[in-house]
């Protein structure tokens, strides 16, 4: 890790979640519009690997740790993509 952008911007602690569970139709943005009824999003990733394969994991980062805890709350266990996604707090971010 290390390095980073500067916490005063927001998106700082506790502010995103990890997501399990994707599938591999979905893109960063389907993903971002899934989670933008639980606050702003700064950011929505879908990792890939090596090469360029979809992992099935994504990353949204909101503006506060209200919006990230409020996913939780309402998205882990809904389906997007026929899965049925699996939301936490990411605590690495």
């Amino acid at each position: 890790g290390g390095g980073g952008a500067p916490r005063s911007s927001g998106g700082g602690s506790g502010c995103q979640v990890f997501i399990t569970n994707l599938s591999y139709d979905t893109e960063w943005q389907g993903l971002k519009d899934h989670f933008r009824d639980c606050g702003e999003v700064l950011r929505a990733d879908v990792k890939e690997d090596h090469n360029g394969r979809k992992r099935g994991i994504g990353i949204v980062r909101f503006t506060s740790p209200a919006e990230a805890q409020r996913a939780v709350s309402e998205l882990n266990g809904v389906e997007l993509d026929g899965r049925e996604l699996m939301v936490r707090i990411d605590e690495r971010a």
